[in-house]
Order: C-alpha cells, then sequence, then structure tokens
C-alpha cells in the first residue's frame, strides 16, 4: 500500500497528538481531590497541638519540613476543625529517620476527642525521604468526621525525624 507524503505526515500527526493526550499527568493530577495540611508550612485551618518537641518550620536544605523527637509515646498531632474524609482516599507524607533512623512511628487519625484505635505503623530509614501513602480505611477515618492526624513514637523515647508534603488525597 502507498501513502502520499501528505496523508503520512497528517496520520503522524494525529498519532502524536493522541499520545500526548492519553494519560497526561497534568490531567491525572487536575481530577485528584486533595487537602494539603503542611506544605512549607501548617496551611491554613491546622495547628500543632503536639505533646512532643516539634518545630514547624525546619529548614533541611532540601525543603521545609516538621521536625519531631519525643519521649516515649509522645507525638505529632495536626488538629483541624471537625471535617469529612469523604472524597479522599488515602492520607500522604515524605518523612525521613534524620541521621540514625529506626523510629517506629504509628500513624492515627483523630476523632471525637481521641486517637482512633488502629496499628498502622512505618519504621524511619536514616538520611532517605520515603513517600508514605496511608489508606484512611487502615487508620479507621474513612468517610468519617475527623479532627486531626496524630504521628506517635512508641513506647521509646525517639531522636529526631522529619515530615513534609502531608495531605489528604
Amino acid at each position: 500500500m502507498r501513502v502520499g507524503s501528505k496523508t503520512l505526515n497528517g496520520l503522524l500527526a494525529a498519532g502524536l497528538a493522541m499520545c500526548l493526550s492519553i494519560g497526561a499527568p497534568a490531567s491525572a493530577q487536575d481530577s485528584v481531590k486533595t487537602l494539603p495540611v503542611y506544605t512549607e508550612g501548617l496551611q491554613s485551618g491546622w495547628q500543632s497541638w503536639s505533646w512532643a518537641k516539634v518545630a514547624l518550620d525546619y529548614n533541611t536544605g532540601d525543603v521545609k519540613a516538621i521536625e519531631v523527637e519525643g519521649d516515649p509515646w509522645s507525638g505529632l498531632f495536626l488538629h483541624h476543625d471537625p471535617f469529612m474524609t469523604t472524597g479522599y482516599s488515602k492520607l500522604v507524607f515524605y518523612i525521613n529517620g534524620g541521621v540514625d533512623g529506626g523510629q517506629t512511628v504509628f500513624i492515627k487519625a483523630f476523632s471525637e476527642g481521641k486517637a482512633i484505635d488502629s496499628n498502622f505503623q512505618i519504621v524511619l530509614k536514616a538520611k532517605t525521604w520515603n513517600k508514605v501513602e496511608v489508606p484512611l480505611a487502615d487508620i479507621g477515618a474513612k468517610d468519617r468526621s475527623i479532627e486531626g492526624i496524630v504521628f506517635q513514637g512508641g513506647a521509646q523515647a525517639y531522636k529526631p525525624y522529619f515530615v513534609t508534603k502531608i495531605g489528604f488525597e
């Protein structure tokens, strides 16, 4: 089959346009509902009600982050007036274990004046930023009213770790 150069150029242009429009990252991101909690600082309506040692604007050199250090069972508690999580499926954040790493951190949602019982935990890596996606169903916060989130240490005192880019998606 012979194809003229005008026809071939038209087919190539149409194919390129189709490839560029399918699965474009920007359009996929535009459709995701997000609620930012911390991005270079606490976002509107969010407050630190923490019972750990917290610095809300620690400059890591790469990004501003929250520095957290604490005694046994202390925590970073980011509070907000009650809001429904309907439309969100996960809590997303970046976390770094600092110089030593190894800290165990429990992630909990807070509702009706107390932490929702869950066993979701992560162990932090030293000197490494890791993206963490916590399904809201795993922390008992799917489709319910919550008042915040808690990053809580375990039974041992823990050295500083850093968390940033926190939000609901």
